[in-house]
């Protein structure tokens, strides 16, 4: 059984769940909720470089979700037709990273005024150079005539966008597209309308990544303090 491990929520694992839903295959979610649940995690010598999330597939154990998506394009063949189509793909994939971090850390902004205009400010500097790289690949799609992963990531990080910002792509026709021809998909739309999607995040998240983390709350926090052990 492939199973991801990571927090109770869809931060860095979640272009991991994607990757894994175009290419229908079943996974567990394994929500780490308790900082002794990471600890028992941690103890099992799976977690190379310490850090989730935790991807078990094909007998590995796989961490960094760059390499997560990357081995299931491979697995999937969803790294396009040629050299040039993997090139671009990877280029796109890193820019995507960069871009989405922004969405990532919403829920960790004061407030979701301050959010929002963050997200605008990012989609501003990023969302026209997706859309001329869709347009001057002229296929709909980020890397060749056919989807790849690079299609799935951008598609995934602009969810996150358009939950906070549901009006941003009117401007981006060719993304917009993209976006919706992804969700279309059969494997995407189930694990969407599944009970694995976990919802938004919002301060639920965030004070259940620093009680298992043992770390500080964000600064507009009351009792920030609360999970940092007493020394």
């Amino acid at each position: 059984m492939t199973r991801l491990h990571y927090f109770k929520g869809r931060g860095r694992a979640e272009t991991t769940r994607w990757m894994l839903a175009v290419s229908r295959i079943d996974f567990e979610n394994v929500a780490i909720d308790t900082p002794e649940a990471l600890a028992a995690l941690r103890a099992t010598g799976k977690l190379p470089f310490d850090q989730m999330p935790l991807l078990e597939i094909d007998g590995l154990n796989l961490s960094q979700s760059s390499a997560m998506i990357r081995y299931l394009a491979r697995r999937g063949g969803y790294y396009g037709e040629s050299d040039a189509d993997a090139l671009w793909c990877d280029m796109m994939a890193g820019a995507v990273a960069d871009f989405a971090e922004t969405s990532i850390q919403a829920a960790f902004q004061p407030t979701a005024e301050a959010a929002v205009e963050t997200l605008k400010g990012r989609f501003a500097k990023f969302g026209p150079v997706f859309e001329a790289r869709l347009a001057d690949n002229g296929t709909g799609f980020c890397a060749g005539a056919c989807l790849t992963f690079a299609d799935v990531v951008l598609a995934e990080a602009l969810s996150g966008y358009l939950e906070w910002v549901p009006g941003l792509l009117v401007d981006t026709p060719l993304l917009a597209a993209l976006h919706g021809q992804v969700l279309d998909l059969p494997g995407i739309a189930a694990y969407l309308n599944s009970a694995q999607r976990y919802p938004m995040a919002g301060d639920t998240y965030v004070i259940d990544a620093a009680r298992v983390l043992q770390r500080a709350l964000p600064t507009h926090f009351s009792d920030q303090n609360r999970f940092v052990p007493v020394q």
